[in-house]
């Protein structure tokens, strides 16, 4: 009986803690093990020594508000005389339009793609991935935050790469 309360126990717990996860966590975990990937994660208290500010030389910022938990960001490079993967197919994959909304982008010819997870009002998830010839580069907010106008965001995160 004891072996039996003890083993509902265990599974009760790994259900828990599965259902404690972000959606997007298997698709760091896969990106982790792949040639040319480059992943690093900023977590609050590195954010919050860093004022981040997406400010445009005096014009309007993005405005992002509330409580932003990590930050990650992985970098796609092809090797040299090596195959190249779809980054953009590979990581969209683990992003599914069954779980994460799509961010319409006002230009159609931009190479970025846009999807956001909620719970309720807020934004726990926001993906934000750039897609070049044989290179990409994922960039991760996780937090429960607003996004005010998340196209302008991705205009000035697109100027970046």
């Amino acid at each position: 009986m004891k072996q039996l309360l003890a083993l509902g126990l265990i599974i009760a717990f790994g259900i828990s803690m599965q259902a404690q996860s972000r959606p997007s966590d298997k698709l760091f975990e896969k990106m982790a093990l792949k040639k040319g990937v480059t992943m690093m994660s900023f977590s609050k208290e590195m954010l919050d020594a860093v004022n981040l500010n997406f400010d445009d030389d005096g014009e309007d910022e993005s405005n992002v508000s509330g409580d932003l938990h990590e930050v990650k960001l992985v970098i796609y490079k092809a090797s040299e005389g090596e195959e190249s993967m779809d980054f953009r197919e590979k990581t969209l994959s683990y992003l599914s339009l069954s779980k994460y909304d799509k961010v319409e982008d006002d230009d159609p010819d931009e190479d970025v793609d846009i999807r956001i997870y909620r719970k309720g009002k807020k934004v726990t998830e926001c993906h934000v991935l750039f897609q070049g010839e044989t290179n990409g580069v994922l960039l991760s907010f996780f937090g429960d935050f607003k996004i005010d106008d998340v196209d302008e965001l991705a205009d000035k995160l697109d100027s970046y790469k």
